[in-house]
């Protein structure tokens, strides 16, 4: 084993896309729209890996045009794509981004089915994780009857085994399911599985029936998580441990695409957890500087378009920082 195979590895999971990004209109009206690299767990291990981390994706792209250009694009910006594999079975997923004037952006996705479903148990090999390893999921890959959800149960229980920090985004698209109860309860299900979770502020209400930041950390306590971020959108972020808050405000910044700031600020979390023994990363000390840097990171990345391109390097982030 090489001295890079025994670092510590961030590892994500799921849907790897094609991003329909709007970049203008034709004289007659017709939205232009450019293809960008995207898909929540490749998002964000590309976050990590431009912060400095050591990333690899598990996922699933069709053997196409899109998807060559995918593993290229990940590959190209340091994430192992060791675990990353196409399928002539259905093309490569792709989402089309609307996005309002100040940024904010909805979906639409081609995917029934799409390739990043196809991923099959086969495709997490036993040992692939180890301790002081973090497995990063959401709620995408967990469609119900489909291969990657099989996929998925298998790597969590692999990481647990293995004593690797898991790390659970639900990220909710409710587009992708037919029965947005059925997705509530998917979300519940796996709760359990996760040390860390990340949820936005406006999925509390319908993962946890409330609005109170408080009453939905304590939910995820009770399920065995360790400590809970909460984004708040252009209002900060916040972060809960059952002994501990702290918050922080918005950084201003002018929003050209919102589209992955939550995978930034995931991908910045992991990559200050990483390699540090769990216990000192929720001391109160330091989950205010990892939660002002992820909340710096996401800022940053809606400045730029598209969410791979736009997510920040390091000096980006303390660029943000000294301002």
């Amino acid at each position: 084993m090489t001295d890079i195979e025994k670092t510590p590895a961030i590892y994500c999971i799921g849907d790897v896309i094609v991003d329909f990004i709007p970049y203008g209109e034709a004289p007659d009206g017709t939205l232009l729209m450019a293809p960008m690299p995207g898909g929540a767990p490749a998002n964000a291990s590309v976050a990590a890996a431009k912060l400095g981390a050591r990333a690899s994706f598990i996922g699933k792209v069709g053997d196409d045009g899109f998807g060559r250009m995918m593993t290229g694009v990940i590959k190209g910006y340091g994430v192992d794509t060791t675990h990353m594999s196409m399928t002539r079975t259905a093309c490569t997923t792709m989402s089309f981004v609307t996005l309002t004037p100040d940024g904010d952006r909805s979906f639409t996705f081609a995917r029934k089915p799409g390739a990043d479903m196809m991923l099959s148990e086969d495709d997490v090999p036993a040992g692939i994780f180890r301790a002081g390893d973090i497995l990063h999921f959401g709620s995408s890959g967990l469609i119900p009857d489909s291969p990657v959800k099989k996929a998925h149960k298998k790597a969590l229980t692999y990481a647990k085994a293995a004593g690797s920090l898991i790390y659970f985004d639900p990220n909710v698209r409710l587009p992708l399911w037919d029965d947005p109860g059925e997705l509530k309860e998917t979300i519940l299900e796996h709760l359990p599985f996760a040390d860390i979770v990340k949820v936005s502020d406006d999925e509390l209400d319908f993962i946890f029936d409330t609005t109170v930041e408080q009453t939905a950390a304590d939910f995820c306590f009770g399920k065995g998580a360790a400590v809970v971020f909460v984004t708040r959108g252009k209002n900060g972020a916040a972060v809960y441990t059952p002994s501990s808050f702290t918050e922080t405000g918005g950084i201003s910044v002018t929003a050209a695409d919102t589209t992955g700031a939550g995978d930034a600020f995931n991908g910045a979390v992991m990559s200050r957890f990483i390699g540090s023994p769990f216990k000192e990363c929720l001391e109160p000390k330091n989950l205010t500087g990892t939660l002002r840097f992820a909340n710096a990171a996401g800022a940053f990345t809606v400045t730029r378009k598209g969410a791979m391109a736009g997510s920040p390097a390091m000096e980006d982030v303390y660029s943000f920082l000294r301002d």
